[in-house]
């Protein structure tokens, strides 16, 4: 069987069962002490583990038990939830993710950061576990010995094992090392398959075992000969990840090799700057890439309709020519027109199966207020309606970014801090709503904050510091045109810029976007109050295009 021909709906699986996952944690951050959203989790993690496991992608579903564990625990009250339980299990959630978008655009499960949180989880699970084998003294005596055998022996080895280049790229990126590694164990070696689980164990611990000849399967079952070698990713030295073979047992030689790419990339100044920044603001790579795949799912009845409809026009096909070879010329106008019928109807069905719920793209935005109010030290709530509003597909792809921009924006400048609301008598705890509704054809989208809203006076003085307006005209245009020119591009009343706002760019964004699509931008400013970002958008990009 082609498994390949099952990844579409493996990806689309999996990124539904992460984003339930990312939901199920918001809830369970609010009360730890109730256990239903655990479940949740659970069934989230194991559906992702079976299917990976049918894939054939091991190390995701090797990563997904141990998430398991976790969970596990949870539900038996072996393990206490506290919030570095929750922010593990966070964490545990992103590296999935990374797994599964890794596999959309490489085809193969890897992830760099799977090593430090599947460390952090096995630490929830087993106290102490994280820092196990690396006693320092053991370190003082056995790295020196690796090492020097390693040199000695450098210039024979010889692999077979190649190692990806997105592997290494990616491993640079993250400040790790991609290694190549033989392992030869003695002739006389009585239980070669106890050494080789030994071996894989051992550099589990210094790092990520992400390819291996035999395969996992075959070096667990004893179902080899010869030498083992190992792709590796990890943040240790090779003397140490050779340190780590050699203190097994009949084990004759070890060779590791650090690919010159990884070490070249983990040096590159740009990417090293591009990981501080990600690690700051929660993954802002992530937010960007696309949110749908390429699949739809479509209700049996639309495709019994869309069937039907293509019938009828073989039908009339079959009419036409005989009309033609008859010359009945008189029944033309009625065939035409029943054409012009079945084509109207195919045109609505067929528009009617690119649709798809705003959910599919709402959903992701609890889990970026969650992690933006964190960064920012503010409380905010997310409030969402009209999940079920559906719109093209195309035009759903294409708001996803604005929309994450507005919330940025309402995150960083429009929600006061905890401390200013208490002062303005407001809740410490400020809200952001998201909701959607239709109007004739049109979906309007709103992106609305119970924040401070604009400061006219502080838009007012930076539009003619800019140049924008002459200080005599900023007192003459009415307030709904200054508000407008937090859309201009490249304004900002920011002073400081921060890894959320402050470049000037954002609203404009926005606005170019929604109208580059034939939608409509508006602001509505309630200072003290808040703001309101209005996106009225079409419901189909074929509407425009007709």
């Amino acid at each position: 069987m082609d498994m390949e021909n099952y990844k579409d709906v493996f990806l689309e699986e999996a990124r539904e069962n992460i984003n339930l996952m990312n939901k199920s944690l918001l809830i369970f951050e609010k009360d730890i002490e109730d256990l239903t959203p655990v479940n949740e989790l659970f069934r989230a993690a194991h559906t992702i583990k079976g299917m990976s496991a049918t894939m054939g992608y091991d190390r995701l579903a090797r990563f997904t038990h141990i998430v398991e564990e976790v969970l596990d625990g949870l539900r038996s009250g072996e393990i206490k939830a506290d919030k570095d339980v929750v922010d593990v299990l966070y964490k545990s959630a992103d590296v999935m993710d990374e797994f599964v978008e890794n596999i959309a655009s490489t085809g193969k499960d890897i992830s760099v950061r799977s090593e430090e949180t599947a460390e952090k989880a096995a630490a929830v699970i087993r106290p102490g576990v994280e820092t196990a084998g690396r006693d320092e003294s053991v370190k003082k005596e056995t790295v020196p010995e690796a090492a020097k055998k390693i040199s000695g022996l450098k210039d024979n080895r010889v692999f077979e094992i190649e190692v990806e280049e997105a592997f290494v790229k990616e491993a640079g990126m993250q400040g790790l090392n991609a290694y190549r590694i033989k392992v030869v164990i003695a002739e006389t070696c009585a239980f070669k398959n106890v050494r080789a689980f030994m071996t894989v164990r051992n550099l589990s611990e210094k790092g990520e075992v992400i390819k291996s000849i035999p395969a996992a399967k075959d070096i667990e079952e004893g179902n080899f000969e010869g030498n083992l070698e190992f792709v590796l990713i990890s943040k240790y030295t090779q003397e140490e990840i050779g340190a780590a073979v050699r203190k097994i047992a009949e084990i004759e030689d070890v060779f590791v090799e650090k690919t010159e790419n990884a070490a070249e990339a983990s040096e590159d100044g740009v990417a090293a700057e591009n990981k501080k920044d990600n690690q700051k603001t929660g993954g802002d790579d992530k937010e960007k890439k696309a949110v749908l795949s390429r699949s739809v799912r479509v209700n049996v009845d639309k495709l019994d309709a869309l069937m039907n409809l293509v019938g009828e026009l073989v039908i009339n096909k079959i009419r036409l020519t005989s009309v033609y070879n008859d010359k009945k010329y008189e029944m033309l106008k009625e065939t035409v027109d029943e054409f012009d019928r079945v084509i109207d109807e195919l045109q609505l069905e067929v528009t009617d199966v690119r649709m798809l719920p705003v959910s599919s793209i709402f959903d992701r935005y609890p889990r970026m207020v969650r992690d933006l109010a964190s960064q920012e030290g503010k409380k905010i709530e997310l409030e969402i309606k009209g999940g079920d509003i559906e719109i093209d597909r195309t035009v759903l792809e294409e708001i996803n970014e604005p929309i994450m921009h507005l919330i940025r924006n309402s995150a960083a400048h429009g929600v006061e801090s905890p401390e200013q609301r208490q002062k303005a008598g407001k809740n410490p705890s400020g809200i952001i709503r998201l909701s959607a509704g239709r109007e004739r054809n049109s979906v309007v989208i709103e992106v609305s904050d119970d924040g401070a809203g604009i400061d006219i006076e502080k838009v007012r003085k930076k539009a003619v510091q800019k140049g924008i307006i002459s200080e005599e005209k900023s007192f003459s245009v009415s307030e709904e045109e200054l508000v407008n020119i937090i859309a201009m591009p490249g304004f900002s009343t920011q002073e400081k810029v921060t890894q959320v706002s402050g470049r000037g760019v954002g609203v404009d964004v926005v606005k170019t976007k929604v109208e580059s699509f034939g939608g409509i931008f508006k602001i509505e400013n309630f200072p003290g109050e808040g703001i309101k970002f209005i996106l009225k958008l079409p419901l189909t990009l074929a509407i425009i295009q007709a």
